[in-house]
This record gives structure tokens, sequence and C-alpha cells, in this order.
């Protein structure tokens, strides 16, 4: 069919493109079909050359249509209009391989449908596009399941995050309460083996400065205590840090032998003494300091810094012990230096002591309890003391027994430093113990909250599935019924401007006035079925019914061509106008000429179907002239002429013959101008001995017979010219 148009469409000089794209549009609006509609080619080109009257010459669009219709292959098969490819084309044989098909429909492409069915034409933003989205297709019903699984899951997987961040948190410091508790006993345990190796130096120190049989005695019971302190630590560092004879447990028990062995063999002194065992000592503090440092102490960790200060300050003060034991054993110091060095210890002693009651007020606290439970002790240290600085002490001045009390008062002052050390262990082990309980419960809870969110996330992504589900079948439902009132009211129009026309009808859904108006230019055409009456009688309702229907039908679709409009139609009556309500110059009168030489020529092939034989014969008048044109009631609204125009061209009908056009000098005029039409004047009598013309036009009126025109070629004619041109 394409080809035929195109062809034909450079004989007629029309732009083919436009044309191609016109039907396809034409057929667009006659689809009702989901994916395919049959559509006919006359409906097609009906629907063309309405619209597009005032594009092309209507006897060329007619000659054209003649034309293709004409032949019989363009006929026998019906045109199909395939909505998703824009297309018009024969319609599919079963079995005929074709991509377009229903059959072999995509997805994605059932989507487009259906989003093509519902006809959204809107604009959105960035936003809009983002936020909205079209729940009816399978894909949108995913993406919106995205979106609102997005919108619940996100708070969800924040508040998952911030729990699991808790839960880490908590967990984290209920180990690292474990783990302080652990380093807190361990440094209980290094303490009491700091304080006996300390009673073992401070005896080793007497006894090297004052070898007799009791001050050996003493050294001796304090052998079974080291050995038993090292012994009962719960378990042996490792690092850097340690000497060689300190690697092991069973190095150091060794190392210690082999030096009290030593003891009596070699001419040992004082300060060497101090050396040998402040140098283990020292290790063990390094242990202490490694250990607390590498555990998380948290918001205890000024008690845990005051307690290892108390620990060094005792060990500070047990030199200091030792040197004075080794002055009044010896009656002085041998050298400059272990004075200058019982002076630092001294004061070093004081500081890291004065250090740990900054760090800790408990600490403070504790040590005043613990030193009012020995009130003298203070001042009889510090009367030593100053003995001692005063260094005016000789050998013939040493006595065991004033060592003895430095040593015993010192010990005393010692043992307030390790309840108080023991004390604030115990404090910060309560507190320990109840932040690992207080973890242990944020542990629970936390778990708690995951237990809940991991019952609640399946719920939520099931709550909102089936949200989804029921938003996308309720929205095809309303698609559906939107389709559907799209549709009723599409027909409604359709049946409103074909009771009015289109402008009038416009107007009166807008609730506007439409008054009645006034045309200079227009002609009127009535025709009537000759001897009506006798076929009526030969009858039945039903059958004159149906016969005028068929025929009414047949006069729509051949005056769909032209641009006229037709006004009413009554028994056998049939009225058209050009010119109202839609002004065309002076094309008025031609197109009315055309068009009723088309009417004619197809009447006389129009058998009555249940009357074989016998063929209708019309009359046909036209009446060229003003006329005024108006909305007619308001309930049912009916469009109508008036003024003497109407008149005339209904005189002109009925004072005509049988399968003649009769026409008005007016009208002859107007056709006339436009050349090209076959007019003959009429010489009888009959009008002229009419009254009411006479009345109208006073003085000569003369009428004419239309008998062709040369745009207007006849059906059988165009067929026998192709015949002859075919051969």
């Amino acid at each position: 069919m394409k080809e035929k148009l195109y062809n034909y469409s450079i004989k007629c000089r029309l732009d083919w493109n436009h044309i191609l794209i016109c039907l396809q549009s034409c057929a667009l609006t006659q689809t009702d079909a989901y994916e395919t509609s049959l559509v006919s080619l006359a409906d097609v080109w009906e629907s063309f050359t309405l619209s597009h009257t005032d594009t092309y010459d209507v006897s060329l669009l007619n000659h054209m249509y003649q034309k293709v219709t004409s032949h019989s292959e363009l006929n026998s098969e019906p045109m199909v209009y395939y909505k998703r490819q824009r297309r018009i084309a024969r319609k599919l044989k079963i079995g005929q391989n074709i991509n377009f098909s229903i059959g072999m429909k995509s997805i994605d492409e059932h989507d487009r449908d259906i989003i093509d069915m519902i006809n959204v034409r809107r604009r959105f933003n960035r936003c809009d596009t983002l936020c909205r989205g079209n729940p009816i297709t399978d894909a949108g019903k995913r993406t919106q399941l995205v979106k609102m699984l997005s919108v619940v899951m996100i708070p969800v997987l924040v508040i998952t995050g911030m729990t699991g961040n808790n839960f880490a948190s908590s967990i984290g410091n209920y180990i690292s309460s474990a783990s302080v508790r652990d380093v807190l006993y361990f440094s209980i345990e290094l303490g009491a083996l700091l304080r006996i190796i300390q009673f073992e130096r401070d005896m080793s120190a007497l006894y090297v400065s004052n070898i007799k049989p009791e001050t050996k005695d003493f050294l001796l019971q304090r052998y079974p205590d080291t050995d038993l302190a090292i012994q009962n630590l719960s378990y042996w560092p490792q690092g850097e840090n340690l000497i060689p004879e300190m690697e092991t447990r069973e190095k150091f028990l060794s190392y210690l032998n082999k030096h009290r062995y030593q003891l009596d063999v070699f001419d040992q002194s004082v300060e060497a003494e101090l050396n040998f065992y402040s140098g283990s000592i020292d290790v063990l503090l390094r242990w202490l300091y490694d250990s607390v440092s590498e555990s998380g102490t948290g918001s205890i960790w000024k008690d845990v810094v005051a307690y290892q200060e108390i620990i060094v300050a005792s060990e500070l003060f047990g030199r200091e012990r030792a040197l004075g034991v080794s002055f009044y054993a010896t009656g002085g110091f041998e050298t400059r230096e272990e004075y200058l060095l019982f002076v630092e210890k001294q004061n070093r002693a004081n500081v890291t002591f004065e250090s740990a009651r900054f760090y800790s007020k408990i600490a403070f606290d504790l040590y005043n309890v613990e030193l009012a439970k020995n009130p003298n002790v203070s001042e009889s240290i510090e009367d030593f003391r100053n003995r001692i600085k005063s260094n005016n002490y000789s050998k013939e001045s040493a006595s065991i027994a004033e060592a003895e009390m430095w040593f015993g008062n010192m010990t005393i002052y010692q043992g307030v430093l390790t309840r108080t050390q023991k004390a604030l262990a115990l404090n910060i082990d309560e507190n320990l113990v109840k932040a690992s309980q207080d973890g242990l419960k944020s542990v629970i809870t936390i778990c708690i909250i995951f237990g809940f969110i991991l019952i609640v996330c399946p719920l939520l992504v099931f709550a909102v599935y089936t949200l989804t589900s029921d938003i996308q079948k309720y929205s095809i439902l309303i698609a559906d019924r939107t389709h559907k009132l799209k549709k009723e009211k599409k027909r409604t129009e359709l049946l409103l401007y074909k009771m009015l026309p289109k402008s009038v009808a416009e107007k009166l859904r807008q609730d506007k006035d439409v008054d009645p108006e006034k045309y200079y230019d227009s002609t009127i055409c009535f025709s009537s079925i000759v001897d009506f009456e006798n076929i009526s009688s030969h009858s039945t309702p039903l059958q004159v019914v149906k016969t005028l229907t068929d025929l009414y039908k047949d006069f729509d679709h051949r005056i769909a061509m032209y641009d006229v409009y037709k006004v009413d139609t009554i028994t056998d009556a049939y009225m058209v106008v050009s010119g109202i309500p839609k002004k065309n110059g002076i094309r008025h009168a031609s197109q009315i000429g055309t068009m009723a030489l088309d009417i004619l020529d197809h009447i006389q092939n129009w058998v009555v179907p249940h009357l074989p034989g016998v063929r209708l014969e019309i009359r046909i008048g036209i009446h060229s002239g003003p006329a005024i044109a108006g909305i007619f009631e308001i309930k049912m609204p009916r469009y109508c002429l008036f003024g003497d125009t109407v008149n005339v061209a209904l005189k002109m009908e009925t004072l005509g013959a049988v399968n003649r056009i009769h026409i008005s000098q007016t009208t002859r005029d107007y056709l006339l101008a436009t050349d090209g039409y076959d007019m003959e004047e009429r010489n009888d009598d009959v009008v002229k001995k009419d009254k009411e013309v006479c009345e109208i036009y006073k003085g000569i009126f003369r009428t004419y017979w239309l008998n062709n025109s040369d745009d207007f070629m006849p059906a059988k004619k165009t067929c026998e010219i192709e015949t002859k041109q075919q051969t």
C-alpha cells in the first residue's frame, strides 16, 4: 500500500512523508486494542482527509483514495496498525515469524505497553525521578521495592552499626577489665616479691657490714621466704628487658643461690650487695611498668598509676633502709658517694610517694588511715634520718641495736605502704569488677537488641514486599479503570462531536455561552430519496430503519473526505453545509459541488437490501448565501441553520429532478470562479412558478444543473481507464 500511495502522491504533487505520518497517526486514533488493531483503509483515509482538507485539495485526495481502493490486492487483506512499531502493515498470518508479534513480546516490552496504556506525560525534576516510580510494571515494582527497603533498612542498618560498635566497645571493656585485673593480681605478687627481696638485700647488707653470727641468722631466715615468693609468681614474664640470669624462674633461683654461697667466700662490700639486689629489683619494676602500660586501664588509670608509684616508692625506701642499716652497723659511711646515694634514695622515695598521692586521693586517704595506726613511726624515722644526714658517727659508735631499731622502724613504715598498696589494689579490683559487670550487662542488652533486629528485619522485608505487591495490584486496577474511563470519555467526545461541531462542543463542555453567529459565505445542500413513501410501504419499520442507517453511513463516509459539515437528517432528508462552522473562503461551493457529484455517483449502484432489483434515486438541491448558525435547545442541543439560504436550498431539492443536482445561480457563480465544472441552465418554468422563491428573489431567478467536474472522476470511469492502461 505504501508503494501505491507513494507513486500516486508524486502524480498529485503531495508530500509523501507527511501523508505517511498522518496515516499512521490516524490509525492510532482508530484503535482501542492493546497491541494491534485491525484498521480498514477506508477508516484511515477518512480520518486523514477529515483532518487535512485544509492542507491538500479535497478533489486530489478523493481521486487518490479512489485510485488506491480500486486495487483488489489492497482490499483483499485487512491492514493492521502496529502500535509499538508505529507503522501500518498487513495482518500477520498464522505461523509467520515476525519479531514484533504478540507471542514474542518480552517483559520489558510488556512494561512499556502498560506505561503507554496509562499514558503518563508529566515532567519530573531529579528529586521526583529519584523518589517516584511506576509500580505497575515488574521492573517498576522491583525499583519501588528497593526504594522502600532502602528507606526502611537504612535506619535499621545505622542502628545495627551503632549497636555493633557499642557491642564491640563493651566486649573490649569487658576483656580490658579482665586483663587489668590479671595485671593487678600479678602486680600484687610482684610487690610481695619485691618486699621480700628487699628484706634479703637489707639483711645481706647488714651481714656484710657487720659479720657476726646473729646477723648471719637474720640473713638465713630470709632465704626461704625469697625462694617461696619466686615460686608463687603466677607466671614468669618474657621480653627484651630480661637479663640472662632472669630469663626463667629456675635461672633466677640458681643466680641467687650462687650469690648466697659466694657471700662468705668473697669479700663483698655493702655497695656491691646493694647493686646486686637492686639490679634484680629494677628488672621486676620494669615488668610492672610494662604490664600496666600494655593493659587498658580505662577510667581507673590514675589509681593504677598511684598503685605503681607506691610500689616504686616502697623500693626506694627499701634502699634507704639498707643504706641506713649499713650506716648504723659500721658507724658511718665509708665514702662520700654512699652518703650522697642515701640522700638521693630518700629524696626520690619521697617525691615518688608524693606523686602517688597526687594521682589518687584514695591512695592519700588510705595512707593516712594506715599511718594513724602507728603515730610514732614517722617521728622516729625522721630522727634516725637526721642523725644519718649529720654523718658524725665513727666505727666506735657502731651499734647493731641501733641498726635493728632503724630497720624495724623502716619496716613498719614500709608495712604502712604495703597495706596502703593492698587497700588501693582492692579498691581498684572492686571498680574493675563493677566495670566488668556493667560491660556484661551491656553485652547481654546488645545481644537482645541484635536478636530483635534479626527477627524484625525479615518481617519488615516481607511487609514491604507485600505492600509493594498490593500497590502494584491497585495501580494496575486504577490504570485499567483509568484507561476505560479515558476510552469512554473519548467515545463520549466523539459522539458529541458527531452531534455538534467541535468548536461548539468545546464551548458547551466549558460551560460557555454559544451565541448565534452569522456566516456570509456558505453553501447548503439538501438531498432526499425519490419515492421513499412507496419503498416504505413495501418494508417493515425495522427494514426502513436499517436501510436508512446503511445509506447514511455510506453518505457519512463519503462526505468525510470533504470540507463539509452534516447538519441534520430527517427521515429521507439529508442536509450538509460547507463554510459553516469552519470558514473556508470561497471553497464552500466547490466542496459541496464535488461532494454532491460523489454522492450521486455512489447512489446509482446502491440497491435496497430487502428489495432486490430496486435501486434508490435521489434529488439534490444546492444554494449558496448567508446563514445564521446557532444552538437550539439546551437539554438536547442541536446545531441549526436559519435564513433564506436554507429555504432556497430546500426548494432547489424539492423542485429538482431525479438523479440530478439542482443548483441556484449564486452557487453557479461560485463554481464558475473555481473553474472545471460542467453546468447547464434549466429551461423549464418550474422554479419561476414557485411563489416562495419569487417572494425571496424578486425578478429573474435562474437555476442550473450540475453535471460533472474536472476534479471528480466517477469510480466506473476510473476503473475503465486503468484497465485500458494495463492492457
